[in-house]
């Protein structure tokens, strides 16, 4: 019997860089030929765009009333101070965001150490440099969030409707934790199989998130989003009654059964059965109609193929039957069709009987 099982990785390694433990190579290995492309390219797509992480999402700054101005005696401008407030990596314990405050004045270098932090917030890059002071004073609040994925400051500012506050500064916000992802995907080789396919994933992140934790949540992710997937079932959905819209009738289905032109005798016995048109006829069967009084096997087989030169047979079934049109005539009652019904029954009964049922 022919092995129809797909290869599995069996191989897994993690190998950190000496001399930067946030970056490492995540090998995997055998898959089958083509799975290295298309779960590598799967991954690294998740884990550029889909990890959570912390960023500055605006700041007040005093004296600054909008970004393109100067602060005197400091060295950058309001656009540079907020660039370099990009560059901090945070790190927030059991909260969603934090407001922090940095106060600076005489002359230095402003690092991002000179943030005022409770005991749940942590700055990675501490040496990290905000601005130079040559005699000034830098005095400033800024807002940090948890979020994923990338987000600009003026979608945010229209979906949060964020007042126009003057001295509010929004700034475009990067959550993503990770800084580089490549992956490459090379030969492997199984007993006597060629084959296969070597994956590596090469990470680097701002050391908020590690990236043996990067890769696994990338995982989880990725799990989640094909589990729907797994639930997938063949049972018919339940469909509305006045959503399905009924099929169109055959014209020739609301004409009177006269318009065959079947002898009189067929037709009135027809009429006395109360089938008045090709559509009820249709829906009658053969042994139905031969239970009608006076209506034998040779007007039967009349009845059948002239059915059958238009196309029709008995024993049919139609949806919808009667149109509303053909309803209104049924609704004239008992004076509206009187004449056809009596016609028709006399046509029927022997002609003993006919005269005194006239008299009815």
């Amino acid at each position: 019997m022919a092995n129809t099982a797909l290869m599995k990785p069996t191989q897994v390694e993690v190998n950190l860089d000496p001399a930067n433990p946030n970056r490492a190579v995540v090998t995997l290995e055998p898959f089958e030929r083509g799975y290295g492309h298309t779960l590598g390219n799967a991954l690294r797509r998740i884990l550029l765009s889909s990890m959570v992480g912390y960023a500055p999402t605006e700041a007040q700054i005093t004296g600054i009333v909008h970004e393109y101005s100067q602060i005197d005696g400091v060295l950058e401008d309001v656009v540079d101070i907020l660039l370099n407030l990009k560059g901090v990596v945070f790190k927030l314990e059991g909260r969603d965001e934090v407001t922090l405050i940095l106060r600076k004045e005489g002359v230095g270098t402003v690092t991002a150490a000179d943030f005022d932090l409770p005991h749940d917030v942590t700055i990675l890059n501490p040496g990290h440099t905000i601005a130079h002071l040559s005699g000034g004073r830098l005095e400033m609040q800024v807002k940090v969030e948890k979020g994923r994925g990338y987000q600009p400051g003026d979608v945010r500012a229209f979906r949060d409707d964020y007042s126009k506050t003057i001295g509010r500064l929004i700034m475009d916000a990067s959550f993503s934790p990770i800084l580089r992802v490549a992956y490459a995907v090379s030969a492997a080789r199984v007993a006597q199989r060629t084959d296969l396919d070597k994956l590596e994933i090469t990470i680097e992140t701002n050391g908020a998130v590690g990236p043996e934790e990067a890769i696994r949540e990338s995982v989880r992710i990725l799990q989640d989003q094909l589990s729907v997937f797994g639930a997938i079932h063949t049972e018919p959905v339940a469909v509305k009654p006045e959503e399905v819209a009924p099929p169109p009738l055959d014209p020739i289905l609301t004409r009177p059964v006269d318009d065959l032109e079947l002898t009189v005798r067929s037709a009135n016995c027809l009429k006395a059965e109360s089938i008045y048109y090709i559509g009820d006829l249709i829906q009658r069967t053969e042994n139905e109609l031969l239970k009608t009084p006076n209506l034998g096997r040779k007007s039967l087989n009349e009845i059948k193929e002239t059915l059958a030169a238009h196309g029709l047979t008995l024993g049919s079934k139609l949806e919808n039957w009667p149109p509303a049109e053909i309803q209104g005539l049924a609704a004239a009652g008992p004076g509206g069709l009187r004449q056809d019904l009596m016609g028709s029954l006399t046509s029927c009964l022997p002609v003993g009987l006919t005269a005194g049922l006239k008299k009815l």
